[in-house]
């Protein structure tokens, strides 16, 4: 049944968002490290030029301290990955495995890279499609993931048919989490299938939603 509703909002998706071009960054000269961790220090290779935005590292330093209680052993899906800053993150700081889901070329060969770089080869998987095909193979496996990050292009109404995809498909384990970062400009919903954002943290013009089952787990 959830698979004829995840149809539906894609295609919503495609009338809204007809050009999902990866997002401009105007800082593309910042270089990306891994903060802490087994692997703190180590520098991320990421694409050149204009093509990716990806999060600095004063944003995911704030995220990873929030969600630090929660990543040891955790398992991670990390959506519109980019070349794998925010789950090579949490691979450091202790999760156990990650996939990631990207299907640009550039951004790919990157992000395979790093995670050869960084000797994570046999944990992590990578999904090289869109995130709605990504997300109905997962749901025919039974994965669930303890925390899900989502990084969706700017301006593509993406974030709340995603959480909604991922409700339905009972992608996100008791408990967890699904962080997403966006414009502070750009309204998110509080609600949004079983999901509630209990937390939002303000980055200059950047902001990052937390949703989670339960409002008091934060």
């Amino acid at each position: 049944m959830h698979v004829s509703f995840l149809s539906t909002i894609w295609d919503y998706v495609k009338i809204k968002s007809p050009t999902r071009k990866f997002r401009e960054w105007e800082g593309s000269w910042i270089m990306l490290r891994i903060i802490a961790g087994e692997r703190k220090g180590r520098i991320l290779k990421t694409v050149p030029g204009r093509s990716t935005r990806p999060t600095t590292d004063r944003v995911k330093e704030s995220v990873f301290n929030i969600l630090q209680p929660r990543l040891y052993g955790a398992s991670i899906l990390d959506l519109f990955s980019g070349t794998g800053n925010l789950g090579l993150e949490a691979m450091s700081r202790g999760s156990r495995n990650a996939v990631f889901v990207e299907r640009a070329p550039a951004a790919l060969a990157v992000l395979r890279e790093n995670c050869q770089a960084l000797h994570y080869t046999d944990a992590v998987e990578i999904l090289a499609q869109d995130v709605q095909r990504a997300i109905s193979l997962l749901s025919a496996r039974r994965g669930v993931f303890d925390i899900v990050f989502m990084d969706p292009p700017y301006d593509s109404d993406l974030e709340a048919v995603t959480i909604a995809a991922l409700d339905v498909s009972h992608l996100v384990a008791d408990g967890g989490k699904i962080v997403v970062e966006h414009l502070l400009q750009d309204e998110q919903e509080d609600n949004i299938g079983g999901f509630i954002r209990y937390d939002m943290r303000k980055y200059g013009n950047t902001a990052v939603s937390f949703y989670g089952k339960e409002t008091a787990q934060k």
